[in-house]
């Protein structure tokens, strides 16, 4: 998959939760809440049959209003993340250890940064000031997510979690070496993108930690499954055991492709 393939997948992946569940969710406040399951359910399920299928929904529609309206996907999905409940992917409190509750903190605290990128881009000093916060809620996120580790009881979920980590610290790489970029040639679109694959993976990292650390349920149709991952093995309540107890699974799980190849130093 290439870098324009790679870039789509990724705000393909966040159009569900970011822009079309808020909007099913006001349903459920009408009094539509069945209708309101059903119909996430079934966008949930055309994505995956249909991978981009929300992206040209999305566009469908707006082409249809008078006068046609256009609005960058990229930036949309990353400005939104702040409103959006993805609270199934904490770790619940049920889990009263300071280490679970830290990292629920720091990667809220992370998205939310990320999420201010379109507001904070357009003045140079306060998207400097912004870019010095990322930085320290990346490393921030990176302890409490090593902090993690005693409680994994399994070599599998240790495995798991290193992965994804590693996966974590090449989109923050990439990043960095996009806010570069940007610097020279002043394109902001691949700063949104980029910052969409670190959305995406803090969500990945809080999914696999959520998975293996605890038995609340977290929401399989948060995010669809990206094209090249649909033959891959999933994290479903079929391989999941209590008390941490599983059985081995790939822990390259409904993640975006990267076509990144660079290393964090």
């Amino acid at each position: 998959m290439d870098d324009k393939n790679a870039a789509s997948s990724t705000t393909n992946a966040l159009i569900l939760p970011n822009v079309v569940y808020p909007v099913l969710e006001q349903m459920d406040k009408s009094g539509y809440k069945d209708l309101q399951k059903d119909l996430r359910q079934h966008f949930y399920l055309l994505e995956q049959i249909y991978p981009g299928f929300s992206h040209c929904f999305l566009q469908s529609f707006l082409r249809q209003q008078n006068p046609p309206c256009t609005l960058n996907l990229n930036e949309l999905t990353l400005k939104l993340e702040k409103y959006c409940d993805k609270s199934s992917y904490l770790i619940s409190n049920l889990r009263s250890e300071a280490e679970f509750q830290e990292l629920n903190l720091r990667a809220k605290n992370l998205k939310r940064i990320l999420s201010r990128i379109p507001d904070d881009i357009t003045e140079k000093r306060e998207f400097l000031e912004t870019i010095k916060e990322i930085a320290s809620a990346i490393k921030k996120t990176l302890d409490s997510v090593s902090n993690t580790y005693q409680y994994f009881k399994t070599s599998d979920g240790r495995q798991a979690l290193e992965n994804e980590k590693k996966e974590f610290i090449k989109y923050s790489k990439n990043f960095s070496n996009t806010l570069k970029a940007y610097f020279r040639d002043n394109q902001r679109d691949d700063v949104y993108i980029a910052a969409n694959h670190l959305l995406v993976q803090t969500d990945y990292l809080l999914r696999t930690i959520k998975f293996y650390c605890e038995t609340d349920a977290f929401d399989e149709c948060l995010y669809p499954l990206i094209p090249h991952q649909q033959t891959s093995n999933r994290l479903t309540p079929a391989v999941r055991y209590n008390h941490n107890d599983h059985r081995p699974i790939s822990s390259a799980t409904n993640r975006p492709h990267s076509s990144y190849e660079t290393n964090f130093t």
